[in-house]
């Protein structure tokens, strides 16, 4: 009998960031960025102090221009002073020369290739010679930096955000995965060819599907080229409550799972030390492995690096083209639909009911003698007989005792066939603490969801009630992109560039559009990522100035400059006159 494969998880570089060091076999870093004006120095330092009394191990800050590295400077004297001592990161966007400057006073400086020394034009094509001749413009500006980075012993972190793409990059590879990834790739082969290996890389997306496989498409191409430098994983304009805690996971913990990942940041539209617990839960809850069944980039019947659904068959209308489904002990609600399907369990068997009807859910071990539409599997049922017998069947995979690892592995071989019965992935949990079980949940729920190899969840928690069930998997649902039941809300967790308080701003939101399902609506803190995290939003809300809000339909921008008092008001209106509204 062949020994069970073994793929030992390749390790980033490790690198060191002021007084910690990163990226190899070494814990995963949590950190946050500040939302006030970096200008304002005593709030700045009070809400450093906060992030880092949660347990921030990383505080990043706007960074808009020279003045404001100074004031970064004198922030890490006082931090310093009063032993409050943390890695400080400078946010540049815009300007290489901020950034040279920044290297020399900070820790760590965050630059976005789309947009360092490449501006947002309305030129779209791109010749060859135009496209070599901007990378070299970036490659110029970059070896400065890292001059700069060197003399200081500054850390880089190269960011990509889906949304910011430069339109070079654009013109070649359009808003792709494919495109961030070789605008992350341009900066690192500069690095690396001068010498210079205290870098970070991130790509972030809004959407949960595009930031895993980008992420997982980077670090393969890290790793053929020998780049594999630490990683940043963040989801970006997450929103806030339960909703943005169960996205962020959903993003994160399918890399995590797979050993990707050195830190993190949830991106929350709260106060930033709320950031911090919800971090450090999830790197609790998904701990880097060592080890897995598979390689998470090849041998797979379905594609890691782009989102295609297997094929599964239409049974009783779970599968096919059909959305995931969702199954629970009762039909009660929690602000969120009823559960498409409600599961009994009457002397020792289990049941399904479907308005009127029920039938009985048997057991794979009878599969060759039994006529039941629904068999209850696990990993060590085979997932060749499943599906090679007369009867379709709807699978129902118990996964409650089984490592995730294990149980995509099993995957792999179920879905290698070319006709495959539905599946709808069930696991009981013993997490009493409600914001626990749902990160958990949600995390490893969504490893699965995240590239459509699930048709149904049934989610149980004898600690909880089972409303809260069904509303985490319908909010995970959503995160992973797979069925939409909700109004989804994009919001980015401001920072000191917003110019309006940006939490209330999104309540009032909510409170007028919330019954809206199906509709994207962003609220976004400025222009430096607003209309192009939000590029796939039906609506979007984005500070333009001091009291001044620019509303957007499809991305395009339709009221300019408006007083910001009035534009929920302008925004609900802009709705309606699209044909998008309905009454609550």
């Amino acid at each position: 009998m062949a020994a069970p494969f073994k793929y030992m998880v390749p390790l980033s570089r490790e690198i060191t960031i002021g007084k910690i060091k990163m990226g190899g076999n070494l814990p995963v870093v949590v950190q946050s960025m500040t939302n006030t004006d970096t200008n304002d120095i005593d709030a700045s330092i009070q809400q450093c102090i906060r992030i880092i009394e949660a347990g921030g191990e990383m505080v990043r800050l706007t960074t808009q221009g020279k003045k404001e590295v100074g004031n970064i400077g004198k922030i890490i004297s006082e931090l310093e002073h009063n032993q409050n001592s943390v890695p400080i990161i400078a946010d540049v966007h815009f300007n290489a020369a901020v950034a040279e400057y920044a290297a020399a006073v900070c820790h760590k400086v965050r630059i976005n290739p789309g947009n360092y020394t490449e501006k947002k034009a309305t030129e779209n094509d791109y010749s060859d010679n135009d496209f070599e001749a901007g990378n070299q413009l970036n490659k110029k500006a970059l070896c400065l930096l890292i001059q700069v980075c060197k003399k200081h012993s500054s850390t880089l972190r190269i960011g990509v955000n889906h949304g910011s793409l430069s339109n070079r990059i654009m013109s070649k590879y359009g808003d792709t995965s494919e495109g961030m990834v070789e605008s992350t790739l341009e900066f690192l082969r500069v690095c690396a060819e001068e010498d210079f290996h205290n870098v970070v890389c991130s790509l972030k997306s809004s959407n949960t599907r595009i930031m895993v496989q980008s992420v997982r498409m980077l670090v393969k191409e890290m790793l053929k080229e020998d780049l594999y430098y630490p990683v940043h994983l963040g989801v970006t304009e997450a929103g806030d409550g339960l909703e943005a805690r169960i996205k962020s996971v959903v993003g994160m913990a399918p890399l995590l799972l797979e050993g990707i990942g050195n830190t993190i940041r949830v991106s929350l539209t709260e106060p930033p030390e709320d950031e911090i617990p919800v971090a450090k839960n999830i790197r609790e809850l998904f701990p880097l492995p060592r080890e897995l069944p598979y390689n998470p980039f090849e041998k797979f019947p379905w594609d890691p690096f782009h989102y295609g659904k297997p094929t599964t068959k239409n049974i009783n209308g779970i599968g096919g083209n059909k959305p995931p489904v969702v199954w629970a002990r009762d039909n009660s609600t929690d602000g969120s639909p009823e559960p498409d399907t409600i599961v009994v369990f009457e002397n020792n068997d289990l049941f399904i009911k479907n308005g009127g009807e029920k039938e009985k859910i048997a057991s794979a071990e009878n599969i060759s003698s039994t006529s039941e539409k629904y068999i209850l599997a696990n990993v060590s049922s085979d997932p060749y007989l499943i599906n090679n017998t007369k009867t379709p069947r709807v699978v129902v995979l118990d996964g409650t005792n089984t490592p995730v690892s294990q149980i995509k592995n099993w995957l792999s071989c179920y879905y290698s066939q070319e006709e495959v019965n539905p599946l709808v992935f069930h696991k009981k949990y013993d997490e009493k603490d409600p914001e626990r079980f749902a990160l958990l949940a949600s995390g490893e729920l969504g490893f699965f969801l995240i590239d459509g190899l699930i048709d149904g969840v049934w989610v149980e928690n004898p600690h909880l009630n089972s409303a809260y069930s069904t509303r985490v998997s319908f909010l995970l649902l959503q995160a992973s992109r797979a069925r939409i039941t909700a109004t989804e809300f994009i919001a980015c967790p401001s920072c000191g560039r917003t110019l309006f308080d940006i939490q209330s701003v999104l309540g009032k939101v909510k409170a007028a559009t919330s019954h809206l399902t199906g509709l994207k609506i962003a609220v976004m803190g400025c222009i430096v990522n607003g209309p192009g995290e939000m590029a796939d939003a039906d609506y979007g809300y984005v500070g333009a100035g001091k009291g001044k809000v620019s509303l957007y339909k499809a991305g395009k921008v339709e009221l300019r400059n408006i007083p910001a008092e009035s534009a929920v008001e302008k925004l609900t209106d802009l709705i309606k006159n699209h044909g998008d509204w309905l009454d609550p």
